[in-house]
């Protein structure tokens, strides 16, 4: 995958937002298979974001969307993954936005926003411009430095033959209360946990050992009604660890 950023008026094949002759343009695409951190492919209609930081160094996101460093931002967000990867697509920045930003560094991340409801998975999508929720993140490419527009030329960071990974997990702000977990069981290849209902949304993390998220699973909304919740996460290997986090949006 490379990355293009230049000037330029024309239109290309992809997203495309509405901007003028002086916007900076970035654009790129995967190879894919981009996957989630529980090695499944991504979902047509997840997003990929592009943010920037002042330092180069992006800390990432929490679980509400938010940039966990207070300077750095997200610039644009796309749901645009189909077929596992995502396609040509051309991210248009306004130059205001562009001069800006000028002093610091673009990158691009693939998000993990699913929510699961009925028995299905679907990306959570965004509102407004923002993102619903992220379970999880991976970066899609190097820090870029658009010192010379016309002329930058950025690989893909991850190997592409392997595809990219949301493989760090969303933090969760502090004061936001846990639930607890009241019991757990094991029926075939899943493991079901009961869970003190607590409204916001909730995903399972699992390990090999108490302090390893080596997975997570899609979110769950909940209510905070009192009748207990049950998470169902799949069950990996002989041993593992189990750990349900929530997130609000109030």
């Amino acid at each position: 995958m490379k990355i293009i950023a230049m000037f330029f008026a024309s239109v290309m094949t992809g997203l495309v937002y509405a901007a003028s002759i002086n916007d900076t343009c970035i654009s790129f695409s995967t190879k894919g298979p981009d996957t989630y951190l529980d090695g499944s492919v991504v979902l047509d209609g997840e997003c990929y974001a592009l943010v920037w930081s002042k330092d180069g160094v992006f800390d990432g996101f929490n679980a509400k969307g938010e940039c966990i460093d207070a300077l750095d931002r997200i610039v644009l967000v796309a749901p645009v993954a189909k077929n596992g990867k995502c396609p040509p697509i051309l991210f248009q920045v306004s130059k205001d936005v562009a001069d800006e930003l000028s002093a610091g560094h673009y990158a691009v991340y693939l998000l993990d926003t699913r929510i699961a409801q009925d028995g299905k998975e679907t990306p959570s999508g965004f509102t407004d411009g923002k993102v619903e929720l992220v379970n999880g993140f991976g970066s899609v490419t190097a820090s870029i430095k658009l010192n010379d527009a016309t002329k930058q030329n950025v690989m893909e960071e991850a190997n592409p033959e392997k595809g990219n990974i949301a493989n760090s997990l969303a933090s969760v702000p502090s004061s936001c209360q846990q639930p607890k977990i009241k019991s757990m069981r094991i029926e075939g290849d899943n493991v079901f946990l009961t869970v003190e209902n607590l409204k916001g949304y909730m995903r399972v993390q699992s390990g090999e050992d108490v302090k390893a998220s080596q997975s997570t699973s899609a979110a769950v909304q909940t209510s905070g009604a009192s009748e207990d919740v049950i998470l169902v996460a799949p069950k990996s290997g002989s041993s593992g660890f189990f750990k349900v986090i929530r997130n609000s949006r109030e």
